[in-house]
């Protein structure tokens, strides 16, 4: 009896492990190692008539009126490309804006950033994307819009979401073989 006892015991220690992973993966109880401070886009957005060969760009859409988040946003724009130290000359901010906005001036005091006029097939996979036009997008040199930060208003949460936006770029910078 005490050699089917030991065999048991010998199989429960090896098999426990193994059911409990399961379990607690089947019941979403383990997050994986994310470190990702944006919302990444699965599908990521396809826009390549912003593919521009070894530049990654930070794109924003321009409202018609420019509150909090839209000012914070404009700050990333105009900060996050000089941020990024030593990849400076991989990273352009682009300012894109919807024809119906297209007689609206540009802000005087924005510099280094690009402004895109687009037409209307260029909004629609932005309207239609769950963040809309209320974020700062990242895309990669072949156009594809890859990481959303949806729009901070408070000015603790605007800064808070700068250095997020640097750290990930950053981050993909640095792994990065394209670009």
């Amino acid at each position: 009896m005490k050699k089917y006892q030991v065999l048991v015991l010998l199989g429960v220690m090896f098999l426990l492990p193994v059911v409990l992973a399961k379990v607690i993966l089947n019941q979403n109880w383990y997050t994986g190692g994310v470190t990702n401070r944006g919302e990444l886009l699965t599908p990521p957005i396809s826009a390549q008539w912003l593919a521009k060969p070894e530049t990654w760009q930070l794109v924003y859409w321009l409202p018609q009126q420019c509150d909090e988040g839209c000012e914070g946003a404009l700050f990333h724009l105009q900060q996050i490309p000089i941020a990024v130290g030593a990849y400076q000359d991989r990273v352009k901010s682009v300012l894109l804006v919807a024809p119906q906005n297209q007689i609206l001036p540009t802000p005087q005091s924005l510099t280094g950033i690009e402004r895109y006029n687009s037409d209307d097939s260029e909004l629609q996979p932005f309207e239609n994307s769950e963040y809309g036009f209320n974020a700062v997008y990242i895309a990669d040199p072949h156009g594809n819009v890859m990481m959303a930060y949806p729009l901070a208003t408070e000015q603790q949460a605007i800064l808070t979401q700068g250095k997020d936006i640097l750290k990930d770029l950053k981050r993909l910078l640095k792994v990065s073989k394209i670009g």
